[in-house]
C-alpha cells in the first residue's frame, strides 16, 4: 500500500502541473532539440479551408511529386490505437491480467509511456496498473474529449491513412532511413509528440480542436491562447512527422548553434516534410493560419534585412538565437513588429532551402540534410 501513495504523490505531481513544456511549439520531445518544435511531440504542433493564392503560389514545393506507385507501406510502419487499448482493459479483471495485457500489445510503448510519460511507477510493477487506474479516473473528460474527437475511429482512420502516405514518399526520398510505428496515446497533456528511435507518440489530447471546451480549463500561463489556437485536428499529422523527423536529424544541426545554423536546420525539415505531406498548406506546416501566411510572405524582404547582419546571422548567444526560432504570439527579434507570426527564423529558413534546391534540382534528399555549411545556401538566397 506505501508502494501505491509512493507512486500515487509522484503521479499528482505530474496531473497537477499537467505539463512541462520543453521543446518546441508541440513536438514536446525529450530530445534536446534547441527550438520548442511543438511538434507542436511533440512536435508536436499544427489553416483553414480558405487558402490564398499568395500562400499557394509563395512556398509551393519547387520539386516534382514523389512518385510512390511502386512503393508500399514499409512493414516497420504499423499503428497501435492505445486508447483503444485502454479501454480494452475495462474487461479484464486483475491487474496481472491487464499488466500482461499491456505488455502484450507493446512492451517498449507501454514500458516508455508508465515511466517516462506518465511516470506511474515501474512498468512491470502492478501498482502501476493501479496508477494507471487513479490517471484514467482523474483524466476521465480529457479521455472522453479524445474519443469524440482526434481519438475517434473516424479521425484515426484518416490520420493513418495520411500518415502511412507520408511514410511511403519518406521511404522513396530516403530509403535507408527507419521509419517508426506510430502509437496514438493519451500523455495527460505532458507531451504532444514523443519521438523514440522505432516508434512515434502522438499525443492525441494535443489535437482535440482548437475550439473544444476541456481547453478553457487547462492553466493559461502554460496554455497561453496562441498555444491553444494551434491544438487542431487537421494539424496532428503534419505536426507528428515534422517532430519526428526533426528528432531524427537533430545531429545535422552542426554544433555551433548558431542562427543561421537553425534557419538551414528547420528550413531542411519543413522542406522534407512538405514533400511528405504534399496536401498540407505552407500556413498549416508552419501552424499559421492563412493571414499569418501571407504576411511573412508580403514582408520577406524586410525580415531578411532584420536577419542579414553579421551580428544577427552567425550570432551564438542562445537567448538571442532563440528569439527567432521560439513558439508565441510573434516574432520578439530586432525590429519585427507584433503583427508577425512567430518563428520567422524557420520560415527564412525554408525559404532558403527552396532556393538552394530549385538551383541543385539533382541533390537527393539524403544529400540535401547531409548539408550543414550555410555558405551556398546564402549565396542562392535573393528575397
Amino acid at each position: 500500500m506505501a508502494n501505491v501513495r509512493k507512486h500515487a504523490a509522484q503521479a499528482g505531481k505530474i496531473w497537477k502541473s499537467l505539463f512541462i513544456f520543453v521543446i518546441e511549439t508541440r513536438v514536446l520531445s525529450k530530445a534536446t532539440l534547441p527550438f520548442r518544435t511543438d511538434l507542436r511531440v511533440c512536435n508536436k504542433l499544427f489553416h483553414g479551408a480558405l487558402w490564398v493564392t499568395l500562400a499557394l503560389a509563395g512556398c509551393t514545393n519547387p520539386t516534382s511529386e514523389v512518385d510512390i506507385s511502386s512503393t508500399p507501406l514499409p512493414p516497420s510502419v504499423t499503428f497501435l490505437r492505445w486508447n483503444e487499448t485502454l479501454h480494452d482493459l475495462e474487461r479484464i479483471e486483475t491487474l496481472e491480467d491487464k499488466l500482461d495485457a499491456l505488455m502484450q500489445a507493446d512492451s517498449a510503448f507501454w514500458t516508455t509511456w508508465c515511466e517516462g510519460i506518465l511516470r506511474l511507477g515501474p512498468a512491470e510493477d502492478t501498482a502501476s496498473v493501479t496508477m494507471l487506474g487513479e490517471f484514467e479516473r482523474t483524466m476521465q473528460p480529457m479521455l472522453e474529449g479524445i474519443d469524440s474527437t482526434s481519438g475517434s475511429p473516424e479521425s484515426l482512420q484518416n490520420a493513418e491513412r495520411r500518415m502511412a502516405l507520408a511514410m511511403r514518399r519518406m521511404h522513396v526520398l530516403m530509403p535507408d532511413l527507419a521509419l517508426p510505428r506510430v502509437v496514438w496515446m493519451p500523455s495527460g497533456f505532458n507531451f504532444a509528440v514523443y519521438p523514440e528511435a522505432d516508434w512515434l507518440g502522438v499525443a492525441l489530447e494535443w489535437f482535440m480542436g482548437n475550439e473544444h471546451p476541456l481547453l478553457e480549463t487547462l492553466p493559461p500561463e502554460k496554455f497561453p491562447a496562441y498555444r491553444l489556437n494551434r491544438m487542431r485536428q487537421e494539424w496532428m499529422v503534419s505536426d507528428a512527422f515534422r517532430g519526428w523527423f526533426a528528432v531524427q536529424h537533430q545531429g545535422a544541426m552542426g554544433t555551433d548553434r548558431r542562427t543561421v545554423d537553425l534557419m538551414l536546420f528547420w528550413g531542411k525539415v519543413l522542406h522534407v516534410t512538405a514533400r511528405c505531406l504534399p496536401e498540407t498548406t505552407p500556413a498549416g506546416l508552419m501552424n499559421w493560419t492563412s493571414e499569418e501566411w501571407a504576411w511573412a510572405m508580403d514582408q520577406e524582404r524586410s525580415i531578411w534585412r532584420e536577419l542579414q547582419p553579421q551580428d544577427v546571422l552567425f550570432n551564438r548567444n542562445p537567448r538571442e538565437v532563440m528569439r527567432w526560432f521560439q513558439e508565441g504570439p510573434f516574432t520578439r527579434a530586432g525590429a519585427i513588429p507584433q503583427d508577425s507570426p512567430d518563428r520567422l527564423g524557420m520560415f527564412v529558413g525554408w525559404r532558403m532551402v527552396e532556393s538552394f534546391v530549385r538551383a541543385n534540382p539533382g541533390m537527393s534528399t539524403a544529400d540535401l540534410m547531409a548539408q550543414t555549411n550555410p555558405d551556398p545556401f546564402l549565396r542562392g538566397y535573393r528575397p
